[in-house]
């Protein structure tokens, strides 16, 4: 009799389980309480938004259900002047910047975008923890809470003729981020008059040959598919691109305080696994590049190294006053300082 009924109840005890299953799954994904609609420049099914979905997911179960994302992906709202925009007047909460974006609200955080300031991981992530406070309240005195930087990554050069000096960029068509001051000082002082361009028209500009040399993360040039019009990249790298999520007060003050340690904690984590998976990518996309036939420039030596790093003390003085004061730059040069004697 026993035997007969042994199906019938594990029948019925996996139509239980299943049933508390469908249960939690739908008030883990349902609309939450707290919806935060998040804005970024980067594609669906990229690593950027991997981590991020893995985050809203996290968020969802520990915050049982009352906290989550809704995603506006690959720029569909806008690029990173119209996000800000709509973070303004409340159509967005939250977005992923650059350098170009977020300096739209603080220029003094492009202090961490001069060419040549870092020279490795270490340098960026103690420079970026020892000026995260500091930052932190400046964003908030604009109307925004930094909730972590975001790895974008080592830049490099992308060219159809070798850079290995800086005389070589002479002549060359180099493409600019519009708007973005830190990149036209940048090649001003090599001597270059910059072409700038939204980040939308770079590839019909080098189908055109309008421009012929661009700038990105070796990632980004493989995701945009730029590496393909060029023919080498730089070892060296021109900069350290820094990125942050920011969201605005108004909305992050209105989470109730466990929630709003909730996103903070597990954000500030996910950036973290999110900068390490991205390094990690960024040389793999460069040996990638390197199989698909380009040719990779050796990081150059002697004078001709030391004529690339004397462009950063030139472009960083043009700028002391204008983009940033000097007691920031000066804070940034004694972390670096303290590093190097240790």
């Amino acid at each position: 009799m026993f035997k007969k009924r042994l199906p019938v109840l594990l029948f019925s005890l996996l139509g239980i389980c299943l049933f508390h299953q469908l249960i939690l799954a739908d008030h883990v994904f349902a609309r939450p309480q707290y919806l935060i609609k998040f804005a970024t420049v980067a594609p669906e099914g990229s690593t950027w938004m991997k981590y991020m979905r893995a985050l809203d997911k996290e968020l969802r179960a520990k915050s049982d259900g009352r906290l989550g994302f809704r995603f506006y992906a690959g720029g569909v709202a806008g690029d990173e002047v119209d996000v800000l925009k709509k973070m303004r007047i409340g159509q967005i909460h939250c977005a992923a910047f650059s350098g170009v974006g977020f300096g739209k609200i603080l220029p003094m955080v492009r202090v961490l975008d001069l060419p040549f300031l870092f020279r490795n991981d270490k340098e960026v992530d103690l420079v970026h923890e020892e000026m995260r406070p500091f930052f932190t309240n400046e964003f908030r005195r604009k109307g925004f809470e930094l909730l972590a930087w975001a790895e974008v990554g080592n830049v490099h050069l992308f060219s159809r003729k070798p850079i290995q000096r800086v005389k070589d960029l002479s002549g060359l068509k180099v493409w600019t981020w519009s708007g973005d001051p830190i990149s036209k000082e940048t090649f001003s002082n090599m001597g270059v008059n910059p072409i700038p361009l939204a980040i939308a028209d770079v590839t019909t500009a080098l189908n055109t040959g309008m421009i012929d040399t661009i700038y990105a993360p070796p990632l980004g040039a493989l995701a945009l598919q730029w590496y393909r019009s060029m023919k080498y990249m730089t070892a060296l790298p021109l900069t350290h691109s820094t990125g942050a999520v920011l969201i605005t007060s108004k909305y992050f003050k209105n989470l109730p305080e466990k929630l709003a340690e909730l996103l903070t904690t597990n954000f500030e984590k996910a950036m973290r696994s999110l900068t390490l998976a991205l390094r990690s990518q960024n040389k793999e996309a460069i040996k990638l590049i390197q199989d698909s036939g380009l040719t990779i420039v050796p990081v150059p030596s002697g004078q001709d190294l030391d004529e690339f790093y004397n462009i950063h003390g030139r472009v960083a003085k043009d700028l002391t006053g204008t983009i940033y004061p000097k007691e920031v730059l000066d804070r940034v040069y004694d972390i670096l300082t303290r590093i190097n004697r240790n």
